[in-house]
């Protein structure tokens, strides 16, 4: 019935990202094309993972199952005929989850097109295509789950075209198979960790970060299927071999169980840590994108209003004829406001030894992947009012940039960011930004001249920006929009105006497609985790009822088996647990300069994102442990 239950609640799942990916009624929806991407591969996805999940779980079921088709063929049968009962309880599987997922998918639809248009902010009536709108997406989701259960089921049939009765017998209770080279692959594991980890620690480049975090996933991954074993069991012998410890009656059945436990299931116990591993990752992100909407909207715009123009029909002699332009708009309407205008060049450079050097000719192709790689944001305003106490430039602590500019020859000196007046874009997306403020256009333009830039394909001309700031009326960027020629100092002036709530709402209906996705993905590693706990400890109750009763005869008494049973559990669940914090805990560094890609740079948010997550995660673990525990108790002692 549970491993049923997940055929139902992955199909929905599936269902659900097709659905969305095919609906018409979200075809005309803004940025629909983006969000279609993520949703095709969160579809993948969950579909591969479908895959994975179900078969190891058929296997579970049927190696328990083992035993009885080995007496089976000892009675006269022959594999064929247990190939016919198998091809019939598939098809069962196939009628009572198949069907069921089907109908669920239909009905439950308009519920999750519902959350989906309120998370991504999507304004659209859901009914406008009618209620049962996603028969043909429902219909290929359900032919994929019908061939990933035909593929388990063929998969097990080739499992037991090798084995002998008495060896189905056997097998029955045999652990995961041993490997002769234990060491090797334990070493392996280790050095794959290692590197993975190595990788998720230096990674600075967020570029880097984007192709990097995957290969050090695959790392860590294997590392731990080839490593959970000999380092869980390195533990162990450690505390077996504290004799005050290991001769006490409790602690001597838990540690010598969870060895044999170890060494035999430490595939599966490796699975539940990887997909504690990726529950915790996936969520956090989902939730510290979605709630950072706001951050990373005020980090790139600093202002309620932007009016962006081009450089080319705003010469510097007529900015003043234009920051009047604007401000005169602002005292005509009663508008309490002020406005800041930038110019603004964005320079690459490379850190060569802790020096900023000009890209060398060549230096172009790939140099966003370079770790040394960063932009040099050379900015004039006449709208400061930061005293520069006769020097040329201005830098930031966080950035020390006075030798690049002494070695122009130039002078600066340092502020911080508390004591800069005039608001500025803050966030890093691609690669590291430092920021320079000049005295004065020429000086600016002077310090271009030095960098020698006229011979390269680098745009000399600066991007100009005037910030908005004050007390607006609802309509302001429509009112903007109807003087937009009262702000002009020439007739031909290209302007173009950015409304930092409208923008907000547009990052809205992406991030908010990654966080539903991210929902679903989370829960379906969430439930089969549970699900590989639940049948793990069902087969474990099984295999230990035969050396339960002997222990019971030698004198163990029920409480003390109780005790034993409760610590040696408690002990092996965790230890998932341990290997979860861990690989969350190493992979926080490259997480982080993955997510700069889309703006996201609030670290606390982040943290406190990743301590919600685990607090989910606790409380559903330990709801299990409970649940797995009982189940276990009543297997090996009453029956």
């Amino acid at each position: 019935m549970p491993f049923i239950g997940t055929v139902i609640f992955l199909m929905v799942t599936c269902s659900v990202c097709l659905s969305l990916f095919l609906d018409k009624s979200l075809a005309q929806a803004g940025g629909m094309a983006t969000m279609k991407s993520i949703l095709s591969l969160g579809f993948m996805i969950l579909s591969i993972f479908s895959f994975i999940m179900l078969s190891s779980v058929y296997s579970f079921i049927q190696k328990r199952k083992l035993k009885e088709q080995g007496l089976y063929l000892i009675l006269g049968l022959e594999k064929k005929h247990l190939r016919i009962i198998l091809f019939c309880e598939i098809i069962y599987i196939i009628i009572f989850s198949v069907v069921p997922a089907s109908i669920l998918s239909l009905v439950l639809y308009k519920l999750s097109l519902g959350i989906f248009v309120k998370v991504t902010n999507l304004s659209i009536n859901i009914f406008n295509e009618g209620f049962f709108n996603n028969f043909y997406a429902v219909f290929v989701v359900a032919l994929i789950f019908i061939l990933i259960l035909t593929l388990v089921y063929l998969i097990q049939i080739i499992k037991m075209k090798n084995y002998s009765p008495i060896a189905l017998v056997k097998e029955s209770k045999a652990g995961e198979r041993k490997n002769k080279f234990i060491k090797v692959i334990a070493l392996l594991g280790i050095i794959f960790i290692g590197t993975g980890y190595t990788i998720s620690l230096t990674t600075k480049n967020p570029m880097q970060a984007f192709l990097k975090f995957f290969l050090a996933a695959i790392l860590v991954i294997i590392g731990t299927y080839f490593a959970f074993s000999a380092i869980v069991s390195l533990v162990l012998e450690i505390l077996k071999n504290n004799k005050k410890f290991y001769y006490k009656k409790e602690n001597f059945f838990a540690i010598s169980g969870l060895l044999y436990r170890v060494k035999n299931n430490s595939k599966s116990l490796a699975n539940i840590a990887i997909l504690s591993t990726a529950f915790t990752i996936v969520l956090t992100s989902g939730i510290s994108l979605y709630l950072g909407i706001g951050d990373i909207t005020n980090r790139l715009f600093p202002a309620p209003y932007t009016i962006e123009t081009d450089a080319e029909s705003l010469k510097i002699e007529k900015i003043e004829q234009y920051r009047n332009n604007i401000n005169n708009l602002l005292i005509e309407n009663n508008i309490k406001g002020e406005s800041s205008t930038t110019f603004e060049w964005s320079i690459p450079l490379i850190r060569d030894r802790n020096k900023l050097r000009v890209l060398n000719n060549g230096e172009e192709v790939g140099v966003n992947f370079k770790e040394d790689f960063i932009v040099l944001d050379i900015i004039y305003t006449p709208d400061t009012k930061l005293d520069f106490k006769g020097k040329d430039f201005i830098y930031f602590k966080e950035d020390n940039n006075e030798e690049f500019i002494k070695s122009l020859g130039y002078s600066a000196r340092v502020i911080s960011n508390e004591e800069n007046d005039i608001p500025l874009e803050t966030v890093i997306t691609v690669f590291e930004k430092n920021k320079i403020i000049a005295r004065d256009y020429e000086r600016a333009y002077g310090l271009l001249k030095k960098l020698k830039l006229e011979g390269s394909n680098i745009e000399l001309k600066p991007e100009v920006k005037t910030l908005i700031r004050g007390e607006f009326p609802e309509d302001f960027k429509n009112y903007l929009n109807e003087h937009i020629d009262d702000l002009k100092v020439d007739p031909n002036q290209k302007l173009t105006i950015i409304d930092r709530d409208a923008t907000k709402m547009e990052f809205l209906s992406y991030y908010g497609v990654i966080f539903f996705v991210g929902i679903l993905l989370s829960i379906a590693f969430l439930i089969t985790m549970g699900l590989a706990i639940y049948y793990k400890f069902l087969t474990e109750g099984y295999e230990d009822i035969e050396r339960f009763k002997i222990l019971e005869k030698l004198g163990l008494r029920e409480f003390e088996a109780k005790k034993s049973i409760k610590k040696q559990m408690l002990i092996l669940l965790f230890l998932p647990i341990v290997f979860c914090i861990v690989h969350t805990s190493f992979a926080l560094p490259i997480l982080q300069k993955f997510l700069m890609l889309v703006g996201l740079m609030n670290t606390k948010l982040f943290i406190k994102s990743m301590i919600f997550v685990f607090i989910i995660y606790m409380i559903f673990y330990l709801i299990i442990y409970k649940f797995a525990e009982k189940v276990y108790t009543k297997i090996v002692l009453e029956t």
